[in-house]
């Protein structure tokens, strides 16, 4: 079969990680708070520009459409603190507007967003976040871009944590570039393969997961958004915040001994994260135009 790039497009792949995945695939692997790190299709590298991807395992949406994550919505304290301090990356550019976060879950980010005084809407595959958002009284609109019932323009549009789920990035960007205005603000977050913590932990790496099937670096995420007619403005490396409990769970898949420490204290304390290991990047509406129209 032939595989192309899906940054640039050439025939020039080559494998650097082995196929790692359960002998059953369904969609809890594809769960935000999945744990089985380093398991994940295999992932080849484009010899042409860097760009690296699981070119066999492209077909993931009815996974997301189908996934719950009740361990998701029990963080969903910490991740709104998570989501307070991803918007002041774009306040400072746009502290008001029409909002947009895409690949939504169950509205963490919208619900903040509201609250900071933007009218945020959002979008998401999993049927069960979208009922999830409800039960909190958010509406998030079921499914994919483009979507009848999600029109532009829109000041502020997120992308956290969703461009390394899809199989088209810069398809992803093109729409959320059509729905932006002309003079709006982007945010997109996602993994850094080429990161020390990446390069340490090699094929164990906690960003390797079943339900990741691109890998950016900050080369190949400029050149995807300059491919859509985008262009950054600002790039940072973004925090995150857990529970102590839950990052003593997480350890617990490198440290087994570690899962053996059981404190209710844990399970209140919330603690900031940074690895270093995940890129931020504020982008805004290039003059010149995507590398290809939305379809």
């Amino acid at each position: 079969m032939k595989k192309n790039c899906w940054l640039c497009d050439e025939v020039k792949l080559t494998s650097v990680k082995a196929v790692d995945v359960p002998s059953t695939v369904d969609a809890n692997a594809f769960r935000v708070t999945d744990a089985n790190y380093g398991q994940c299709a295999a992932v080849y590298q484009c010899t042409a520009c860097g760009f690296r991807q699981c070119s066999d395992f492209s077909d993931v949406l009815s996974f997301y459409q189908a996934m719950d994550d009740p361990g998701y919505e029990a963080s969903r304290a910490p991740r709104s603190l998570q989501a307070e301090r991803l918007l002041r990356s774009v306040r400072r550019y746009r502290p008001s507007g029409r909002l947009l976060d895409i690949g939504a879950g169950s509205g963490i980010l919208v619900e903040v967003a509201t609250r900071l005084g933007y009218c945020a809407d959002g979008i998401e595959p999993s049927e069960w976040m979208v009922r999830s958002a409800a039960a909190h009284g958010l509406k998030i609109q079921a499914g994919i871009l483009p979507n009848k019932e999600i029109t532009g323009p829109y000041d502020v549009v997120t992308l956290v944590d969703v461009i390394e789920h899809v199989s088209d990035p810069i398809e992803l960007l093109v729409q959320a570039r059509t729905v932006l205005a002309s003079d709006g603000i982007g945010l997109v977050i996602t993994p850094d393969v080429a990161s020390v913590a990446a390069r340490v932990m090699g094929k164990r790496w906690w960003h390797y997961r079943l339900a990741h099937i691109c890998y950016f670096e900050r080369k190949t995420l400029f050149a995807a958004l300059q491919h859509a007619g985008l262009e950054p403005i600002a790039i940072f490396r973004p925090s995150w915040y857990f529970t102590a409990d839950y990052l003593n769970q997480r350890l617990g898949a490198y440290l087994p001994i570690v899962r053996k420490i059981q404190l209710s204290a844990l399970k209140r304390m919330v603690v900031p994260l940074n690895l270093f290991d995940s890129l931020g990047i504020v982008f805004r509406p290039a003059l010149s135009k995507p590398r290809r129209s939305s379809s």
